[in-house]
């Protein structure tokens, strides 16, 4: 048998037997039903047959030997039918791109499917394949391309096609003026490092010749020139790249928060003033060998460190976009043209086609569809949206055409706000890092006295080292891991978590889900899955249609459920629906009060249950079902036996979290026989079991358990989820989620509860380790420091050293974030 494989350059005919064929393009199999036993070359799907005529025709089939060299995993091309018109809209290109005095413009995309140095090496081949286009230059890492084309002879849409057609698909970065402002940054520092390098090493040449002339003899007046020339270039060291510190330090000062520069800059301009004072006497130490080395050295750590620092806070963005880069605007001749979403404005409409995003709050005016709202309510079911109704960003289109006049756009719609909850929360500091920032306030000042204090002492034992064993103990002295590393590893491990699907809400929420005891679990929607199903019937069928009627606009899962037990229309009007949380619903139904629910809210109402009906109920409920009661008036007359399929990491979810020390209970509403059929499923012993739990005993519970975690489907154990120590939704919309929880599972895998409570675990046996470290590195340091043994050079050393030390332990990658969890 002979397998067909990519090479362009191979005029071999297929054997006979192609069931084996592999697509020329990306070496995938090729399906049975398209291979053609008349072509020499065989293709997966129409995106590969494209892609391999484009390099094939342009020249360019050295990018599959460079591929397979290169040995990366290979994918399909993802061609898109996307025409990008909106990518030569002018509110886009004022945004996204630069003009240049030559009539030329830069163009920054960021790309769907870089892989490999094969992909680099294809994309930047742009010109040759794109009329107009000059130079296309891709930063690997970060999947962005700058493109600098003409705008009089090329359109961007025509390069974004041809992109998308070779199978990177491109995307506007929504972050651009921030990398902008923070590419200026980095600029600036690195100028103000290499100033100050040069003038260190610099500083360091005159001062070997000095050493040098101590010992073989120098002039007096070149000893002076020499000191003299030192003094100039170490006055420039402090004046411009050293000038950060003074400044930070005044700004301290000035807002009476001690800071870790003010020591930093005591020891600069002390030492300064010394070194300035010995040159014009002509005598003692200059120490501007010294200063110049430790402001380059103090920029080298700074430049480091906020390089982490950027690094951890840019992984903690959100990592997805909720809405579409564009819009199909329609004006007022009913001409219909593709936007970006800067161009929307309120009172604007849109048109939305089946498959497409919402994306901006607002209200259709026409047309009628299905929208799926998981996104934001956690409704499983799609909801019908007609004319007249509210539908918002972040919905996904199922069925028909819709338009939609905004309301809002950008910042302003209900998935912005939502983003901003994790944002607002996550700035928030947790008690270990307002503990910390209050030892090193302390600890700075401590340092300050203590150099004083040292500076003293030596003037009598010693006055011509007096300042310098005070200077190097300003500069050696360095609270790191209280000031920096602490927020630092919080930072990461947020970051960490979210890559896994959790999003936490600030570092408080994570320390205090390290410090959790106990732990509450829901069933329904928790231990079983959100979709629950009838999966038995007891009863008149005439009472099917007033059940799926009254329970539409409900959103709890066994609603959900009730709502498709029949697709019939009710004969009579249902009026007065009134939902009962977490026990059922009342209705009246022509005269005749309806009742659809539980036990409990039958026993409430005062309503009988007869007791073959009972016998039903109970039959179901050993089996793990839960009744449901339907009553017209003031007795029962069907029932309804709800099921849901446990979830199938359930059990392996209690057995961790009783491993890490938890004590595991079951709080729910469901009949106490229910629940214990659940819990023996998971392997929960039924004496800790709470069924038949309201939301009010929920509550009542959660907040008298102290150091108690609360898991539950987010939707239906809001008020439990925000009053418990830690609230754990899964399952539900990640808007009444994130109102109430203070953790977010956005799928549906339960192992990602215990990784998260050993991440938090880690974070603050972390956090633990940089202060023993840098407890221990600072009281060795000061010691040595104002005994004399450090030299102000060996200080300017060890202090950056020793923050950089801190830093890798903070941001090391724990060992939790090397397991894999499993997929649901």
């Amino acid at each position: 048998m002979t397998t067909i494989r990519a090479n362009p350059t191979a005029n071999t005919a297929p054997s006979c037997d192609l069931s084996a064929a592999t697509c020329a393009h990306c070496d995938l199999p090729v399906p049975r039903g398209l291979i053609d036993p008349a072509q020499d070359r065989q293709f997966c799907c129409d995106g590969c047959r494209t892609v391999y005529a484009i390099v094939h025709d342009h020249n360019l089939d050295r990018y599959y030997p460079l591929r397979r060299q290169l040995e990366k995993s290979k994918a399909k091309a993802a061609p898109s039918a996307s025409s990008y018109e909106e990518f030569d809209d002018p509110a886009f290109l004022d945004r996204y791109t630069t003009d240049h005095p030559d009539s030329t413009r830069t163009a920054t995309l960021l790309l769907e499917g870089v892989h490999c140095a094969a992909c680099v090496w294809l994309i930047e081949k742009l010109p040759r394949l794109t009329r107009g286009v000059l130079r296309a230059d891709l930063d690997m890492r970060a999947s962005t391309l700058t493109l600098r084309y003409d705008p009089q002879v090329a359109r961007l849409s025509e390069a974004a096609r041809t992109l998308a057609s070779l199978g990177y698909r491109p995307h506007p970065p929504r972050g651009v003026l921030r990398d902008q402002l923070r590419a200026a940054e980095s600029r600036t520092q690195l100028i103000r490092l290499a100033v100050a390098g040069a003038i260190a090493g610099n500083t360091m040449l005159l001062a070997l010749a000095l050493y040098a002339g101590m010992l073989e003899g120098i002039s007096e007046p070149m000893r002076h020139t020499l000191r003299f020339y030192s003094a100039a270039l170490g006055l420039l060291a402090l004046a411009w790249p050293g000038r950060v510190f003074f400044a930070s330090a005044i700004a301290a000062v000035r807002t009476r928060t001690p800071h870790l520069d003010i020591p930093v800059a005591l020891a600069l301009f002390v030492g300064g003033i010394w070194g300035i004072s010995n040159t014009l006497r002509g005598t003692g130490e200059i120490y501007f060998d010294s200063l110049t080395a430790l402001v380059f050295l103090l920029l080298v750590g700074r430049f480091l460190q906020h390089r982490q620092q950027r690094k951890a806070a840019d992984a903690l963005e959100l990592l997805f976009s909720l809405t579409p880069t564009s819009v199909r605007l329609v004006d007022e001749h009913g001409t219909v043209t593709t936007r970006p979403i800067e161009a929307a404005r309120a009172g604007d409409t849109a048109e939305v086609l089946p498959g497409q995003t919402v994306p901006a709050d607002g209200v259709v005016t026409s047309g009628e569809s299905k929208l799926d709202n998981a996104l934001l309510t956690g409704e499983s079911t799609p909801s019908h949206a007609r004319e007249g109704d509210t539908v918002h960003a972040g919905a996904t289109n199922l069925t028909g055409t819709i338009r939609v006049r905004i309301q809002a756009t950008g910042e302003h719609t209900r998935v912005a706000q939502l983003m901003k909850l994790v944002e607002q929360a996550s700035s928030a500091k947790p008690a270990v890092v307002q503990f910390a920032d209050r030892i090193a306030a302390r600890f700075v000042v401590a340092v300050a006295s203590l150099a004083t204090l040292t500076a003293i002492v030596w003037a009598f034992i010693d006055p011509g080292v007096a300042l310098e064993h005070a200077t190097a103990l300003l500069v050696i002295t360095c609270p790191c891991a209280l000031g920096l590393a602490t927020p630092l590893v919080f930072t990461s491990t947020l970051a960490r978590l979210a890559r896994r699907s959790v999003l936490v809400k600030g570092g408080a929420a994570l320390e205090r889900l390290a410090n959790a005891r106990s732990a509450y679990l829901d069933k329904t929607g928790t231990l079983t899955t959100g979709s629950l199903r009838v999966a038995d019937w007891t009863g008149p069928v005439e009472f099917k249609p007033l059940v799926a009627a009254a329970e539409a606009g409900a959103t709890h899962p066994i609603a959900l459920a009730l709502q498709t037990i029949t697709t019939l229309s009710p004969n009579q009007t249902i009026a007065d629906i009134r939902q009962h949380d977490g026990l059922g619903l009342t209705a009246d139904v022509e005269g005749s009060h309806l009742t659809i629910g539980s036990y409990e809210l039958m026993t409430r109402r005062a309503i009988q249950l007869p007791d073959e009906l009972l016998a039903w109920a109970d039959e179901h409920a050993t089996h793990g079902a839960t009744p449901i009661f339907v009553a017209l008036g003031d007795t029962a007359r069907a029932a309804a036996a709800i099921t849901g399929d446990l979830r199938p990491d359930a059990a392996t979810l209690v057995r961790d979290l009783t491993a890490l020390g938890l004590d595991v209970a079951m709080l729910t509403g469901d009949r106490p026989d229910t629940a214990c059929a659940v819990a023996a499923r998971v392997g929960l012993d039924p004496r800790h079991v709470h069924a038949g739990a309201s939301p009010e005993d929920k509550l009542s519970r959660v907040v008298s358990t102290p150091h108690a975690l609360m898991l539950g489907d987010g939707v239906n154990d809001a008020a439990a989820l925000a009053a418990a120590d830690v609230g754990i939704a899964v399952g539900g919309g990640a808007e009444a989620s994130l109102q109430a929880a203070d953790l977010y599972i956005t799928d549906d895998s339960l192992a990602a509860v215990p990784l998260a409570i050993r991440a938090s675990r880690a974070a603050l046996g972390r956090i633990r380790l940089c202060l023993i470290v840098s407890l221990a590195y600072n009281s060795v340091a000061a010691t040595l420091a104002i005994l004399g043994f450090v030299h102000p050079l060996l200080a300017a050393v060890l202090m950056p050293a020793s923050s950089l030390t801190v830093l890798a332990l903070a941001t090391a990658r724990p060992g939790w974030a090397k397991e894999s969890t499993p997929c649901p």
